[in-house]
């Protein structure tokens, strides 16, 4: 995932704008702080959308659009 190493990237104190004068680590921080809430919304709607179905394969089945659905809980698969 690219925006956990950006976010990685951002608070390696071994990185040569990230240490020094002026000090800017409290900034990258910040900036690490921001991704780690996009990166927690973007879990959330990750669960949100992908399906979870436990069915077994026999369930399975294709609407008359193409789409493969579970038969018994009714998701898209």
């Amino acid at each position: 995932m690219k925006k956990q190493e950006m976010k990685e990237n951002y608070l390696d104190r071994n990185k040569s704008w990230n240490h020094g004068e002026p000090n800017i680590y409290s900034l990258s921080e910040i900036m690490a702080d921001n991704i780690e809430t996009d990166l927690v919304f973007l879990k959330t709607i990750k669960k949100e959308i992908q399906p979870n179905c436990k069915h077994s394969k026999k369930f399975q089945d294709i609407d008359p659009d193409g789409n493969p659905y579970c038969m018994d809980c009714n998701l898209d698969l």
